[in-house]
């Protein structure tokens, strides 16, 4: 009987023992990789996209760089056709991750990236880039990530746990913008180009006190697009730190407020299409680094204000297809470095001031247009006279 029992208990043990030997096989980082390239067209990737794979060593590999205990720590994808294989979440290293995916609009599964990718959570950077759609794949559990650039063609925003981004760009995603974007105190650079925006700008954008680099541009299709019915958060004009700001149809009204004056870092300012009316601020002129002044395609009104040609630093100031009234003060004549100026389109009158001619590098830029207005056509000798007048558009 004991013989029994005992070859009983040896026969339920070895089997148990050949399912555990038989479970899933962890993969090495070079199975992994080599897993990638067959089964996402490697062979026909060029020199500079996959030099070297499938050779002995993995350090030979092109794009692929490793630690001191030979895994993968950083890894480039620049030519990979149709799904991402699911084992890529094995590389647990990783620390640096950008995937290019290049496939056309009809073999393009929504599903090319694999959710396997939060299973990477020693992620820092991660880029992913698609040229048709797909659906982005979570990073709820990348608590390290702080750089991180998206572009998933029609795919809405992905869950995020790391607030400690310095720089985030989203683009072609839809639906508005996330909340947990308003929450990342460190964060320097931001971008948004969504594909469709449900939502306006949130005030709580000025909480982004770190922030110097600020792009949200919903208008990159030919055509009209709907832009949300809200208005521009005053508070915009409180980030003091910011060094470029260009904001395009996210909002169909809202105003410039005095506070813009105190935006000193701001070299490029950049509103159009956001259904702004109201006067423009004198204050304008109180900013003592701006190079590029342009608030074109709105509905300002009034005239220009004479203490806004105070940004001598200006080289590039476009107003057009405003409703501006008035004269051209003579004070323009300040803008000692003004390579590009736009007014067409406005109701501007009264003679072109021949202080302009003082503005000797008029026309070094690409646009000097005065057309569109009610301006005399006497035009001054001075302006004239001028090396780049032929350019000038009246």
């Amino acid at each position: 009987m004991k013989h029994f029992r005992l070859s009983f208990l040896a026969a339920a043990i070895i089997p148990a023992a050949i399912l555990s030997s038989c479970g899933p096989k962890t993969l090495s980082d070079k199975e992994i990789l080599t897993l990638i390239y067959e089964q996402t067209d490697g062979e026909n990737w060029s020199e500079s996209a996959g030099g070297g794979w499938l050779t002995e060593n993995l350090s030979d590999w092109e794009n692929v760089k490793l630690n001191d205990e030979g895994r993968v720590v950083e890894l480039t994808l620049s030519e990979p056709k149709g799904v991402i294989p699911a084992e890529i979440g094995g590389l647990t290293e990783l620390k640096k991750l950008t995937i290019y995916m290049k496939n056309k609009k009809d073999e393009d599964p929504e599903s090319c990236i694999p959710g396997t990718i939060s299973e990477l959570k020693n992620l820092e950077k991660l880029h992913i880039y698609c040229s048709v759609p797909c659906t982005a794949p979570s990073l709820a559990d990348m608590p390290k990530l702080t750089y991180l650039s998206l572009r998933c063609p029609g795919s809405s925003y992905p869950e995020l746990a790391s607030r400690d981004l310095t720089e985030l760009t989203f683009n072609d995603f839809v639906g508005a913008i996330p909340e947990y974007v308003y929450e990342m105190p460190a964060l320097k650079r931001l971008v948004i180009n969504p594909q469709r925006l449900d939502e306006g700008i949130s005030p709580k954008i000025a909480q982004l006190t770190a922030l110097e680099h600020l792009q949200i541009d919903f208008s990159q299709f030919i055509g009209s697009v709907d832009v949300p019915d809200a208005p521009l958060p005053e508070e915009v004009f409180s980030m003091t730190n910011l060094q470029y700001m260009f904001l395009r149809g996210v909002s169909t009204s809202g105003t410039i407020p005095p506070a813009v004056g105190g935006m000193v870092k701001l070299k490029s300012l950049i509103l159009t299409n956001l259904g702004l009316t109201g006067e423009l601020p004198k204050e304008l002129g109180d900013m003592p680094v701006i190079e590029n002044l342009e608030i074109y395609n709105n509905k300002i009104s009034g005239q220009i204000p004479a203490g806004l040609f105070n940004a001598t630093t200006i080289k590039q100031l476009w107003l057009d297809h405003n409703k501006l009234t008035g004269s051209l003060p003579a004070e323009i004549g300040k803008l000692v470095n003004l390579e590009s100026i736009q007014l067409q389109k406005n109701n501007l009158s009264g003679s072109l001031p021949a202080s302009i001619a003082n503005c000797t590098k008029l026309g070094n830029g690409v646009f000097v247009d005065f057309s569109g207005n009610n301006f005399f056509e006497d035009i001054p000798e001075a302006i004239q006279a001028m090396p780049k007048f032929e350019k000038f558009k009246f």
